[in-house]
């Protein structure tokens, strides 16, 4: 918690790999809508590599690359929302130690900046019994440019007010850590994510932890 030797700090959070392990709702949802449109079903690990940009990229990376259209993307974009909108809270479960990592962090102002778009990323943190604990989420659908564009973070820092004593970008991504590191924030990479412990190294991570119980000790210690 916050106290007084300790200022209040923005802690920003990526939502998929990083908060809520989702990978295998979206894939089920993926895979139905390339089902109906004639295209081969994506694998565990296609999914897992291809989340983190925002729907259409997802989409996109799915269709082979001689078959995308706009308008076949579109559709299959809607599909997939159709789809996902029915089951994205049907195996999506938080990360274990998420939820006390995040009451340890109460006293600071917490955020959610994914590339996900905004209504689900709302009805999953509702689902998942965050209601309540953000003083804002952000998806793709709300900024000009969604990360890795350290805009997106500091888009994050300008909705909240007031001046925090630092900022924190905690993802799972590689796309997480440019955008901390591009805004001047702290980076804490999440290796029990979508990614794993050398592309969060790769990319810069300041810290990169194992467990969601050394993130409030590492903002504690800063």
């Amino acid at each position: 918690m916050c106290t007084d030797s300790m200022p209040r700090q923005l802690v920003i959070f990526d939502f998929d790999g990083t908060l809520a392990d989702t990978w295998r709702d979206i894939r089920t949802a993926l895979n139905q809508a390339l089902d109906k449109a004639g295209i081969a079903p994506a694998s565990e690990s296609q999914v897992r590599a291809w989340i983190g940009n925002g729907v259409v990229k997802l989409v996109e990376r799915a269709v082979p690359e001689r078959e995308r259209t706009p308008e076949r993307i579109a559709a299959l974009v809607a599909s997939y929302r159709v789809h996902y909108d029915r089951g994205c809270l049907e195996t999506t479960t938080l990360y274990p130690g998420i939820a006390q990592c995040l009451a340890d962090l109460s006293g600071h102002t917490l955020a959610v900046l994914s590339n996900k778009p905004t209504p689900f990323l709302e009805r999953l943190i509702e689902g998942l019994g965050l209601s309540g604990r953000f003083a804002a989420v952000v998806g793709g659908d709300l900024l000009q440019a969604g990360k890795p564009d350290p805009a997106a973070v500091n888009h994050v820092a300008r909705i909240v007010g007031g001046q925090p004593s630092a900022v924190w970008m905690i993802g799972d991504s590689a796309i997480d850590v440019v955008a901390g590191r591009g805004a001047g924030a702290h980076t804490i990479g999440c290796v029990w994510g979508l990614r794993g412990a050398a592309e969060l190294r790769s990319a810069g991570a300041e810290f990169v932890v194992e467990q969601p119980s050394e993130i409030p000790r590492l903002i504690r210690a800063k």
